[in-house]
């Protein structure tokens, strides 16, 4: 999968990193302060990675007894990583996908959306309703698209449905926030947090 370059940074994602990191003061001095003790851009690179993941993982399990102080802006943080992610799918193709017209595709998004359907009853059902009132192609996948943008959005308001891992929409949102940090250059958001950059 191929992503461009955005803000100067090598893609959407590592850019998203960065942002969200450095956009409250609280936040931003932890990260520098996480970073300060490793000369390394790469080993510096990672624990920035290991701490968000952890972050994240905490924040979208709810686990008892986590850490808190950060919770709204991880909330804003997987927003804006599932919302991402969803807008570099291949919509066309992921229904190219359910109907059976295609296999497969190089996108790492459209693979776990296609995925997800497919695995989930209530996702193929909603997909099969939705994909036979389109008057095409092309607005099945729009059609699709709105539809998952809506269920993130849902997803992301209410705590309750974050809670029920099980739930369909958990595990894609889950699936996806894990494919983009794949595709993120930890190194460069740790060189950003380093004096005079």
């Amino acid at each position: 999968m191929e992503v461009e370059t955005y803000n100067g940074w090598e893609n959407k994602f590592t850019w998203l990193i960065h942002l969200h990191l450095s956009n409250e003061e609280r936040l931003m001095n932890e990260i520098t302060a996480l970073v300060a003790g490793e000369p390394n851009d790469g080993s510096a690179g990672r624990l920035i990675e290991m701490w968000v993941k952890i972050a994240l993982t905490n924040w979208l399990t709810s686990l008892p007894g986590r850490n808190k102080l950060h919770d709204e802006e991880m909330r804003l943080f997987a927003w804006d990583l599932v919302g991402s992610a969803l807008a570099y799918a291949d919509w066309v193709r992921l229904v190219e996908m359910v109907i059976g017209e295609a296999q497969t595709s190089d996108n790492l998004f459209t693979l776990t959306l296609s995925r997800s359907i497919l695995n989930s009853q209530q996702f193929q059902q909603q997909a099969q309703i939705l994909m036979s009132e389109a008057t095409s192609l092309y607005a099945a996948a729009d059609v699709l698209k709105d539809w998952f943008e809506v269920q993130v959005d849902a997803w992301i308001a209410a705590p309750a449905s974050r809670q029920w891992k099980r739930s369909p929409i958990s595990a894609v949102a889950s699936d996806l926030i894990q494919n983009t940090y794949t595709l993120i250059f930890w190194e460069h958001v740790a060189r950003a947090f380093r004096p005079g950059y």
